[in-house]
């Protein structure tokens, strides 16, 4: 009888800590609790700081994950996305990918990691559209943002985030290699950020009602306002402007700023996982991982310790036991 209530006592204890673990995870869901909006987006003059490398996102990767060739690929090597049982090139994965072979080359001098990340480039570029001078990356297949009939991204569609990660790896490609060709990329994927909704088709950057600017990663009729989209935008214009230091991209950097330091209130839900974005009011365990990470990011870019001290109420209200951000 003893050993029965010992194995039962370690069978509950694990339950709960597999319950634990879902908790932490796999949290995710819809929270349409009312949000106060307020009535116009305050500007303001941030004091933009300059990184080192080494200090930015996607840096000192481990080349485990650098080099892992554990997916699908085309004859070049480039990566591919598996929709519907075919292949396609995904553009944010494509330049997360280079980013990381980029970052090898970094930390190994290997020059085949650099013409790897090259072929990436060239590929990216070969898929893209271009639109009054401005390139665009398409996706190249329908997607439903949460899987909802009303939110139905047509064949071809465009993303605000696509063209800040493009427009970062653009940038690393150039001040790896000096090759003018890639900086001239870079200043027509930078031209994406000055086509605002309304004004201009395709779109991947709006103005809403509040006045705030926007880059939005699923360019529906009705925008998501999806956070970790919009930061990683935010990183491309960050790194462009380090590079190019132009009033206009220094202006469209900090207008993307402001917009997050007026709205990250809003998606918070004390002490649960915030917003994944504002429209469908989806949260996720994982991506409010990202969003302290990417908040603390924002501070080092900006010298500004509201965005470090958001994400230590993020942090606070609801962490992963594996986050080594706080």
């Amino acid at each position: 009888m003893k050993k029965i209530i010992v194995v039962l006592f370690y069978i509950s204890c694990l339950f709960v800590l597999l319950d634990g673990c879902s908790r932490e995870r796999f949290d995710k869901g819809h929270d349409y609790s009312p949000i106060a909006f307020f009535d116009s987006c305050q500007e303001y003059d941030f004091n933009i700081q300059s990184l080192p490398y080494e200090e930015m996102p996607n840096t000192k990767v481990s080349l485990e994950i650098a080099t892992d060739t554990a997916f699908p690929r085309d004859e070049e090597g480039v990566r591919l996305y598996e929709h519907n049982g075919q292949y396609y090139y995904h553009p944010v994965s494509m330049c997360h990918t280079a980013i990381n072979i980029l970052d090898a080359y970094y930390t190994t001098g290997d020059s085949k990691w650099l013409h790897l990340a090259e072929k990436y480039v060239h590929r990216l570029v070969a898929e893209a559209d271009v639109i009054d001078s401005t390139l665009y990356y398409p996706y190249n297949f329908e997607h439903k943002v949460h899987q909802r009939d009303d939110a139905l991204l047509p064949n071809p569609w465009y993303s605000g985030m696509a063209e800040g990660v493009a427009l970062r790896l653009l940038v690393r490609v150039f001040e790896t290699t000096g090759d003018s060709t890639y900086l001239d990329y870079a200043n027509k994927t930078f031209r994406s950020f000055l086509r605002l909704k309304g004004e201009a088709e395709p779109w991947t950057v709006f103005v809403d009602s509040c006045g705030c600017y926007w880059a939005e990663e699923y360019t529906l009729p009705e925008p998501s306002m999806t956070l970790n989209g919009f930061i990683a935008a935010i990183y491309g214009l960050y790194e462009y402007n380090q590079l190019v230091h132009s009033e206009e991209s220094e202006r469209i950097l900090k207008i993307s700023l402001g917009t997050v330091k007026n709205y990250v209130p809003l998606f918070r839900r004390p002490g649960k996982p915030s917003l994944y974005n504002i429209r469908f009011r989806h949260y996720a365990a994982d991506y409010h991982s990202l969003h302290i990470e990417m908040l603390r990011y924002l501070e080092k870019m900006t010298a500004d310790s509201f965005f470090g001290a958001w994400a230590d109420t993020f942090y606070i209200d609801y962490h992963d036991s594996t986050d080594s951000h706080k």
